[in-house]
Protein backbone atom coordinates (compact mmCIF):
# COMPACT_ATOMS: atom_id res chain seq x y z
CA UNK A 1 0.00 0.00 0.00
CA UNK A 2 1.67 3.00 -1.33
CA UNK A 3 0.38 6.75 -0.51
CA UNK A 4 -1.26 5.93 2.52
CA UNK A 5 -2.98 2.46 3.65
CA UNK A 6 -5.69 4.78 4.53
CA UNK A 7 -6.61 5.32 1.39
CA UNK A 8 -5.02 2.39 -0.43
CA UNK A 9 -7.96 0.24 1.19
CA UNK A 10 -10.65 2.17 0.64
CA UNK A 11 -9.21 3.15 -2.65
CA UNK A 12 -9.08 -0.65 -3.73
CA UNK A 13 -12.05 -1.28 -1.60
CA UNK A 14 -13.72 1.32 -3.84
CA UNK A 15 -11.82 0.28 -7.16
CA UNK A 16 -12.25 -3.29 -6.93
CA UNK A 17 -15.35 -4.20 -8.41
CA UNK A 18 -15.84 -6.67 -6.13
CA UNK A 19 -17.13 -4.57 -2.72
CA UNK A 20 -20.40 -5.87 -1.08
CA UNK A 21 -22.92 -3.54 0.01
CA UNK A 22 -25.24 -3.29 2.48
CA UNK A 23 -28.27 -1.63 2.38
CA UNK A 24 -31.35 -1.46 4.90
CA UNK A 25 -35.15 -0.08 5.07
CA UNK A 26 -37.38 -2.97 6.31
CA UNK A 27 -37.46 -5.19 8.85
CA UNK A 28 -36.52 -8.70 8.39
CA UNK A 29 -36.52 -11.99 10.16
CA UNK A 30 -38.86 -15.22 10.74
CA UNK A 31 -42.55 -14.62 12.71
CA UNK A 32 -42.21 -18.28 13.13
CA UNK A 33 -38.80 -18.46 14.72
CA UNK A 34 -38.71 -16.10 17.79
CA UNK A 35 -39.78 -17.80 21.03
CA UNK A 36 -42.18 -16.47 23.52
CA UNK A 37 -38.77 -14.26 25.00
CA UNK A 38 -38.92 -12.13 21.63
CA UNK A 39 -35.36 -11.93 21.67
CA UNK A 40 -35.48 -13.29 17.59
CA UNK A 41 -33.03 -15.53 17.98
CA UNK A 42 -35.42 -18.25 19.56
CA UNK A 43 -33.60 -19.75 21.73
CA UNK A 44 -35.05 -17.68 24.52
CA UNK A 45 -31.73 -15.58 25.63
CA UNK A 46 -31.83 -12.17 26.10
CA UNK A 47 -29.25 -10.15 24.05
CA UNK A 48 -30.53 -7.01 25.42
CA UNK A 49 -28.38 -4.20 27.20
CA UNK A 50 -30.95 -2.58 29.91
CA UNK A 51 -29.16 0.79 29.74
CA UNK A 52 -30.41 1.10 26.17
CA UNK A 53 -34.06 0.37 26.76
CA UNK A 54 -34.32 -1.92 23.86
CA UNK A 55 -37.84 -3.37 22.50
CA UNK A 56 -37.43 -6.77 22.62
CA UNK A 57 -41.02 -7.19 20.68
CA UNK A 58 -40.11 -8.40 16.87
CA UNK A 59 -42.54 -8.56 14.25
CA UNK A 60 -40.41 -8.58 10.86
CA UNK A 61 -42.51 -8.55 7.79
CA UNK A 62 -42.55 -11.06 5.75
CA UNK A 63 -41.15 -9.64 3.13
CA UNK A 64 -38.13 -10.43 4.15
CA UNK A 65 -38.78 -13.92 5.98
CA UNK A 66 -35.96 -16.25 4.76
CA UNK A 67 -36.36 -19.71 6.57
CA UNK A 68 -32.95 -19.69 8.52
CA UNK A 69 -32.98 -22.89 10.06
CA UNK A 70 -30.22 -24.07 12.16
CA UNK A 71 -27.29 -23.77 10.36
CA UNK A 72 -23.26 -24.80 10.62
CA UNK A 73 -21.93 -20.91 9.22
CA UNK A 74 -19.74 -22.91 7.30
CA UNK A 75 -17.89 -20.03 5.19
CA UNK A 76 -14.62 -19.71 6.24
CA UNK A 77 -14.65 -15.60 6.79
CA UNK A 78 -11.57 -14.09 8.21
CA UNK A 79 -12.50 -10.29 7.69
CA UNK A 80 -15.64 -8.38 7.47
CA UNK A 81 -15.96 -4.46 6.58
CA UNK A 82 -19.09 -2.73 6.49
CA UNK A 83 -18.96 -0.08 3.92
CA UNK A 84 -20.71 3.14 3.50
CA UNK A 85 -21.50 3.65 -0.13
CA UNK A 86 -22.21 7.43 0.03
CA UNK A 87 -18.76 8.15 1.56
CA UNK A 88 -16.56 6.23 -1.27
CA UNK A 89 -17.21 3.09 0.28
CA UNK A 90 -15.42 4.69 3.53
CA UNK A 91 -14.81 1.47 6.42
CA UNK A 92 -17.68 2.53 9.05
CA UNK A 93 -17.42 -0.41 11.13
CA UNK A 94 -15.62 -3.87 11.21
CA UNK A 95 -15.25 -7.49 13.19
CA UNK A 96 -12.19 -8.05 14.55
CA UNK A 97 -12.49 -11.65 16.27
CA UNK A 98 -15.38 -12.01 18.42
CA UNK A 99 -16.28 -8.26 18.39
CA UNK A 100 -16.77 -4.95 16.77
CA UNK A 101 -14.49 -1.93 16.26
CA UNK A 102 -15.57 1.44 15.50
CA UNK A 103 -19.02 0.48 17.24
CA UNK A 104 -21.81 1.81 17.32
CA UNK A 105 -22.67 2.24 13.59
CA UNK A 106 -24.54 5.49 13.76
CA UNK A 107 -27.76 5.80 11.53
CA UNK A 108 -29.31 9.13 11.07
CA UNK A 109 -32.97 9.74 12.21
CA UNK A 110 -35.37 9.64 9.16
CA UNK A 111 -32.78 9.08 6.69
CA UNK A 112 -31.05 5.61 5.92
CA UNK A 113 -26.99 4.57 5.33
CA UNK A 114 -26.47 2.51 1.99
CA UNK A 115 -23.83 0.02 3.09
CA UNK A 116 -21.44 -2.41 1.45
CA UNK A 117 -19.54 -5.22 2.84
CA UNK A 118 -15.88 -6.36 2.06
CA UNK A 119 -15.41 -9.88 3.43
CA UNK A 120 -12.28 -12.06 3.13
CA UNK A 121 -11.76 -15.77 3.58
CA UNK A 122 -9.25 -17.03 5.77
CA UNK A 123 -6.48 -17.43 2.33
CA UNK A 124 -7.25 -13.82 2.25
CA UNK A 125 -9.28 -14.14 -0.91
CA UNK A 126 -12.36 -11.41 -1.26
CA UNK A 127 -15.96 -13.03 -1.17
CA UNK A 128 -17.42 -11.53 -3.90
CA UNK A 129 -21.21 -10.69 -2.65
CA UNK A 130 -24.78 -10.91 -5.11
CA UNK A 131 -26.70 -12.69 -6.80
CA UNK A 132 -25.78 -15.66 -5.69
CA UNK A 133 -24.47 -14.91 -1.93
CA UNK A 134 -25.98 -11.81 -0.73
CA UNK A 135 -26.02 -9.81 2.09
CA UNK A 136 -28.86 -9.46 5.08
CA UNK A 137 -29.38 -8.09 8.35
CA UNK A 138 -31.28 -9.69 11.37
CA UNK A 139 -32.45 -7.29 13.64
CA UNK A 140 -32.29 -8.75 16.86
CA UNK A 141 -33.49 -5.82 18.91
CA UNK A 142 -34.88 -2.33 18.72
CA UNK A 143 -37.47 -3.51 15.08
CA UNK A 144 -39.27 -0.29 16.06
CA UNK A 145 -36.36 2.10 15.58
CA UNK A 146 -34.90 0.77 12.80
CA UNK A 147 -36.23 -0.65 8.83
CA UNK A 148 -34.18 -2.75 7.06
CA UNK A 149 -33.51 -3.39 3.16
CA UNK A 150 -32.01 -5.96 1.24
CA UNK A 151 -30.17 -5.50 -2.58
CA UNK A 152 -28.10 -8.29 -3.04
CA UNK A 153 -24.54 -7.06 -2.61
CA UNK A 154 -25.67 -4.07 -0.43
CA UNK A 155 -28.10 -3.13 2.19
CA UNK A 156 -30.27 0.26 3.74
CA UNK A 157 -30.32 0.68 7.55
CA UNK A 158 -33.42 3.41 7.86
CA UNK A 159 -33.84 5.42 11.31
CA UNK A 160 -37.27 5.16 12.74
CA UNK A 161 -36.71 6.82 15.82
CA UNK A 162 -33.97 7.68 17.46
CA UNK A 163 -32.86 4.84 19.98
CA UNK A 164 -30.37 1.85 20.13
CA UNK A 165 -31.15 -1.29 18.44
CA UNK A 166 -28.77 -4.50 17.83
CA UNK A 167 -28.48 -6.18 14.79
CA UNK A 168 -26.37 -9.13 13.05
CA UNK A 169 -24.96 -8.85 9.03
CA UNK A 170 -25.22 -12.61 7.85
CA UNK A 171 -23.85 -13.72 4.44
CA UNK A 172 -27.02 -15.93 3.08
CA UNK A 173 -26.69 -18.37 -0.07
CA UNK A 174 -30.55 -20.50 -1.26
CA UNK A 175 -32.05 -19.18 1.97
CA UNK A 176 -29.04 -20.67 4.45
CA UNK A 177 -27.07 -18.37 6.68
CA UNK A 178 -23.18 -19.18 5.69
CA UNK A 179 -21.68 -16.47 7.91
CA UNK A 180 -23.29 -14.13 10.74
CA UNK A 181 -20.96 -10.89 12.44
CA UNK A 182 -21.23 -10.89 16.48
CA UNK A 183 -23.84 -8.59 17.49
CA UNK A 184 -23.61 -4.40 16.73
CA UNK A 185 -24.95 -2.18 18.24
CA UNK A 186 -26.89 0.60 16.17
CA UNK A 187 -27.28 4.19 17.78
CA UNK A 188 -30.09 5.92 15.91
CA UNK A 189 -30.25 10.18 16.29
CA UNK A 190 -28.94 13.36 14.86
CA UNK A 191 -25.46 12.38 13.58
CA UNK A 192 -23.06 14.59 11.56
CA UNK A 193 -22.14 11.68 9.28
CA UNK A 194 -19.99 13.90 7.08
CA UNK A 195 -17.62 14.13 9.67
CA UNK A 196 -16.40 10.52 9.42
CA UNK A 197 -14.13 10.90 11.93
CA UNK A 198 -13.85 7.52 13.96
CA UNK A 199 -11.62 6.08 16.62
CA UNK A 200 -8.34 4.50 15.21
CA UNK A 201 -6.93 0.87 16.45
CA UNK A 202 -3.36 0.96 18.14
CA UNK A 203 -0.59 1.70 15.77
CA UNK A 204 0.22 -1.48 14.18
CA UNK A 205 2.76 -0.13 11.77
CA UNK A 206 5.06 3.00 11.43
CA UNK A 207 6.84 3.80 7.83
CA UNK A 208 9.87 6.77 8.39
CA UNK A 209 10.16 8.50 4.82
CA UNK A 210 13.55 11.08 4.31
CA UNK A 211 12.48 14.45 3.68
CA UNK A 212 15.71 14.96 1.82
CA UNK A 213 13.85 13.72 -0.91
CA UNK A 214 11.20 14.79 -3.02
CA UNK A 215 9.12 13.25 -3.42
CA UNK A 216 9.95 12.09 0.41
CA UNK A 217 11.33 8.45 0.16
CA UNK A 218 9.99 5.75 2.37
CA UNK A 219 13.56 4.48 4.32
CA UNK A 220 12.42 2.02 7.37
CA UNK A 221 9.06 0.63 8.05
CA UNK A 222 8.48 -0.70 11.53
CA UNK A 223 5.86 -3.87 11.64
CA UNK A 224 5.11 -6.69 13.93
CA UNK A 225 7.67 -5.74 16.34
CA UNK A 226 10.66 -5.17 13.79
CA UNK A 227 12.43 -2.78 11.43
CA UNK A 228 12.56 -2.90 7.51
CA UNK A 229 15.63 -0.52 6.21
CA UNK A 230 17.47 1.82 7.53
CA UNK A 231 17.73 5.51 8.47
CA UNK A 232 20.01 7.81 6.85
CA UNK A 233 23.29 8.71 8.07
CA UNK A 234 24.09 12.33 9.80
CA UNK A 235 26.74 14.83 9.24
CA UNK A 236 28.06 16.35 12.73
CA UNK A 237 26.56 19.89 13.05
CA UNK A 238 23.50 19.32 10.53
CA UNK A 239 20.93 17.13 11.15
CA UNK A 240 17.82 14.76 9.09
CA UNK A 241 14.42 15.74 8.52
CA UNK A 242 12.77 12.68 9.17
CA UNK A 243 8.68 12.38 8.33
CA UNK A 244 6.22 9.25 9.69
CA UNK A 245 3.03 7.49 8.67
CA UNK A 246 1.46 5.43 10.98
CA UNK A 247 -1.30 2.94 10.62
CA UNK A 248 -3.52 1.15 12.92
CA UNK A 249 -4.39 -2.70 12.93
CA UNK A 250 -7.06 -2.24 9.94
CA UNK A 251 -4.53 -0.68 7.50
CA UNK A 252 -6.26 2.44 7.98
CA UNK A 253 -3.44 5.29 8.57
CA UNK A 254 -3.52 7.63 11.65
CA UNK A 255 -3.75 11.02 11.28
CA UNK A 256 -0.61 13.11 12.55
CA UNK A 257 0.42 16.87 12.22
CA UNK A 258 0.75 20.13 14.16
CA UNK A 259 -3.10 20.47 14.20
CA UNK A 260 -3.83 16.58 14.77
CA UNK A 261 -4.27 14.74 18.09
CA UNK A 262 -0.75 12.92 17.46
CA UNK A 263 2.73 14.05 16.12
CA UNK A 264 5.56 12.15 15.15
CA UNK A 265 8.26 12.07 18.08
CA UNK A 266 11.60 10.43 18.41
CA UNK A 267 14.09 10.09 21.21
CA UNK A 268 17.49 8.21 22.08
CA UNK A 269 16.38 4.66 22.97
CA UNK A 270 17.04 3.79 26.83
CA UNK A 271 20.62 2.33 27.33
CA UNK A 272 21.83 3.73 24.34
CA UNK A 273 24.51 6.52 23.97
CA UNK A 274 23.22 9.80 24.29
CA UNK A 275 26.25 11.84 23.01
CA UNK A 276 26.12 11.00 18.95
CA UNK A 277 22.67 12.96 18.56
CA UNK A 278 21.01 15.68 19.95
CA UNK A 279 17.02 15.63 19.64
CA UNK A 280 14.57 18.58 21.48
CA UNK A 281 11.12 17.37 22.09
CA UNK A 282 10.55 21.91 22.08
CA UNK A 283 12.14 22.62 18.61
CA UNK A 284 12.70 18.71 16.75
CA UNK A 285 8.93 17.99 17.01
CA UNK A 286 6.94 19.65 13.72
CA UNK A 287 3.61 17.47 13.64
CA UNK A 288 4.24 15.20 10.93
CA UNK A 289 8.25 15.21 10.75
CA UNK A 290 10.98 15.26 13.17
CA UNK A 291 14.34 16.48 13.26
CA UNK A 292 17.78 14.79 14.64
CA UNK A 293 20.83 16.53 14.60
CA UNK A 294 24.50 15.21 14.48
CA UNK A 295 26.24 15.57 17.67
CA UNK A 296 29.81 13.82 16.86
CA UNK A 297 30.66 11.17 15.25
CA UNK A 298 29.07 7.30 15.94
CA UNK A 299 25.97 5.10 16.00
CA UNK A 300 23.75 5.05 18.62
CA UNK A 301 19.75 3.92 18.70
CA UNK A 302 16.70 6.22 17.99
CA UNK A 303 12.81 5.04 19.38
CA UNK A 304 10.29 6.83 17.44
CA UNK A 305 6.78 7.89 19.07
CA UNK A 306 3.17 8.78 18.90
CA UNK A 307 3.45 11.92 20.29
CA UNK A 308 0.07 12.61 22.01
CA UNK A 309 0.26 16.35 23.95
CA UNK A 310 3.42 15.96 26.64
CA UNK A 311 3.95 11.80 26.44
CA UNK A 312 3.98 9.23 24.23
CA UNK A 313 0.90 6.74 23.26
CA UNK A 314 3.29 4.29 21.33
CA UNK A 315 6.72 3.62 21.01
CA UNK A 316 8.60 1.55 18.41
CA UNK A 317 11.77 -0.79 19.23
CA UNK A 318 15.21 0.92 18.77
CA UNK A 319 16.65 1.70 15.93
CA UNK A 320 20.30 2.40 14.60
CA UNK A 321 21.02 5.65 13.42
CA UNK A 322 24.76 6.87 12.66
CA UNK A 323 26.69 9.87 12.73
CA UNK A 324 29.78 10.36 10.07
CA UNK A 325 32.58 13.22 10.52
CA UNK A 326 32.32 14.57 6.85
Amino acid sequence: MTDSRRSSRRSLLATSGSLAALAVAGCLGDDDEADDSGNGNGDGSDDHDDDHDHDDDHDHDDDHDHDHDDHDHDLPVAEFEVLDRDHDEEVVVYVHGDHWHDDPLEVPTDDNLSLGAFVEDEDGDEIELGDDLELEVDIVSGDDVIDVDFHGDHVHIHGEEEGFADITFQLVEDGEVGYETPELEVDVGDHDHDDHDHEHGEVDELKILDRSEDPHEEVAEYHDGHWHGELPHIHTDDNVSLGGEFYDDHGDEIPIGSSEEYELGVRVADDADDDIVEIDEDDDFHGDHVHIHGVEEGETEVVFMQWHDDHADWESEPIAIEVDDH
